[in-house]
């Protein structure tokens, strides 16, 4: 027996838009640095993006991170998650934190999840 919404899933998987591959690249200058991330900040997204989060905020040559959301078109919970933890964590450490360019899709999921006004949005 065939599931319909089996199907789908791997279409969507097969490489339609609507799933984009995650990257980010990382640029450091006058102790700021900036990662733009492209893709689907979702739970496998956060694996690969965490690390790099950790490692900035634990250098004593940061003293602002900017994660740059202009090529991220869909954050789930798990990304809306390493989002508020990754701010926690840089308030403790004393280093700045900005999110900057988040599209209207993204927006709309900090509105609706209510973090809008708790993120450092820029």
């Amino acid at each position: 027996m065939t599931w319909p919404g089996r199907l789908g899933c791997d279409r969507l998987r097969e490489g339609s838009e609507a799933m984009r591959d995650f990257s980010f690249a990382e640029t450091q200058s006058a102790g700021t640095a900036e990662l733009a991330l492209s893709g689907d900040l979702d739970m496998s997204a956060t694996f690969r993006l965490e690390p790099a989060l950790d490692r900035l905020l634990s250098s004593s040559q940061v003293g602002e991170v900017v994660l740059d959301l202009g090529d991220v078109n869909f954050v789930d919970s798990s990304g809306l998650g390493l989002l508020l933890a990754t701010y926690e964590r840089s308030r403790e450490a004393g280093t700045a934190m900005a999110i900057v360019g988040p599209s209207p899709e993204v927006q709309r999921v900090f509105r609706l999840a209510g973090v809008e006004t708790v993120l450092p949005l820029r």
